[in-house]
């Protein structure tokens, strides 16, 4: 298996490809052509005996493969970076929250998860956990200071206590914080506090008073969209210019009218030409679907179909819905991946695995250090040191190199060098196993020629894809 060519056929309405994983290259073809790698794809004809193997052989296409080991390329400097580059803190100050949301991380449904609490970072651990973050951000040029729950404003007076600290301590540097929050506790001290620190502000709202209270209400059982729509109105009366940088947060769901939502945002004054992001809920396990109404996905898809018209010019971007904000990055993400055309090499893994404690460290409100607040902190897989013993390497090293739990699939795998896969998305109880990681393998595979599909049909409609075709 290990020297075989490995590569994918697929087709549009209007053309035929190859994806080469050895040069990253999508590369056009014709009818015939197609046939005949779909007959080896397929393990009806030997490599050897392909004529348009050998015909594109002269480029570096379908070069046997090289790939010898999985590895993370940041395996060798992730030590020096940990010592000098951490970009973002992320400081949980408490693990409580005012609100009872039916489809929260720690409402208790997902049983693998913790669930609310009382506890909450105390002054000495907080300030101990900007020392650390801050020993260790030297060479960038900028602090970035994030506060997360529960509902971090449930300890306002921490938050104002860190901020203070922060700033004294980076006098001279540029230093930014951010949150996001439920938006019922945003008083007029707090808005001025957080207007006064430039705080990136993101607000969880769910459309409509309908739609939001179906899953967002307090403890007692009151819906909280009262609350937290007079609150952003205040905001824009008071504040109108920092209004116009706040985040709306979305979470589709089950039990929402997503067509509702979408008409909400769309004609409610205060929220027009906001940035809205849509966020999907996460299934329970990988093995357990959400109950989504069909009419969800006829949505979500025709809203990114809109979005693809638009960058080839066939759509005005004032008839796109705000639930297709993400597409036009997640394409331009693709076709970056997709305009490398170095050669693979020996030594290569897949690209999910941000490097963990550098991008975003997160600090739990005990000081246990963790790569960032999506994973499971119940799990001691991800746990990679505290702020009392410093970064556990070796776990840091583990994480990253997740490919390692299935290095002899990732080997042999057409979609190495586009899997977006990391170690939070496999679903697992101790540590990640070859069987559980590979549950996953079919939605990322999925995943990725989805994205090279687009790509190829974006530019067949005449959107520039830098290198697409290889020559």
């Amino acid at each position: 298996m290990s020297n075989e060519i490995i590569f994918k056929t697929f087709k549009t309405y209007r053309q035929f490809y190859v994806y080469d994983r050895h040069t990253n290259a999508i590369v056009i073809l014709s009818e015939s052509e197609y046939d005949e790698l779909q007959k080896v794809e397929k393990g009806e004809l030997d490599y050897n005996q392909s004529s348009v193997i050998q015909k594109y052989k002269a480029s570096v296409m379908f070069t046997p493969n090289v790939v010898k080991a999985i590895q993370h390329p940041a395996t060798e400097i992730i030590e020096e970076y940990l010592q000098t580059r951490m970009k973002q803190l992320t400081l949980q100050v408490t693990q409580q929250c005012n609100l009872r949301c039916g489809y929260c991380a720690y409402s208790g449904i997902y049983e693998k998860n913790r669930t609310h609490s009382n506890q909450v970072m105390d002054l000495k651990t907080a300030l101990k956990a900007i020392d650390f973050f801050l020993a260790r951000n030297v060479e960038l040029s900028d602090v970035v200071i994030g506060f997360y729950g529960g509902e971090p404003l449930l300890e306002f007076e921490l938050i104002q206590k860190c901020v203070e600290y922060a700033k004294n301590q980076t006098e001279g540097r540029r230093i930014r914080f951010n949150m996001t929050t439920n938006g019922t506790l945003l008083t007029d001290s707090v808005i001025d506090f957080l207007v006064d620190n430039d705080f990136a502000l993101s607000i969880s709202l769910d459309g409509s008073k309908q739609e939001h209270d179906t899953n967002r209400k307090f403890a007692n059982g009151n819906g909280s969209f009262d609350v937290i729509i007079s609150n952003i109105e205040r905001i824009q009366h008071r504040y109108p210019k920092y209004y116009e940088e706040i985040m709306i947060l979305t979470t589709v769901n089950p039990l929402m009218d997503l067509s509702c939502a979408l008409e909400f945002f769309s004609t409610k004054e205060i929220f027009s030409d906001r940035q809205i992001i849509f966020n999907s809920m996460n299934a329970l396990s990988s093995d357990e679907e959400l109950p989504y109404d069909e009419s969800y996905f006829r949505i979500r898809n025709f809203e990114h179909i809109k979005t693809l018209l638009t960058l080839v010019g066939k759509l005005e971007k004032e008839y796109v819905s705000p639930l297709a904000i993400n597409s036009r990055g997640r394409v331009e993400q693709s076709q970056k991946r997709i305009s490398d055309h170095a050669e693979m090499a020996s030594i290569a893994h897949h690209s999910g695995p941000c490097l963990p404690g550098i991008q975003r460290l997160f600090i739990r409100v005990d000081g246990t250090l963790f790569p960032c607040e999506r994973v499971n902190e119940m799990l001691d897989y991800f746990k990679i040191g505290t702020i009392d013993d410093g970064v556990n390497i070796d776990n840091i090293k583990r994480i990253l190199n997740i490919g390692d739990v299935t290095e002899a699939d990732c080997k042999n795998c057409w979609g190495l060098r586009q899997c977006s896969m990391c170690a939070g998305q496999v679903d697992f109880s101790d540590v990640p196993t070859r069987e559980l990681k590979l549950k996953g393998c079919p939605k990322s595979q999925d995943k990725v020629l989805s994205e090279i599909y687009e790509l190829s049909v974006l530019n067949e409609f005449g959107f520039d894809i830098e290198e697409l075709r290889l020559v």
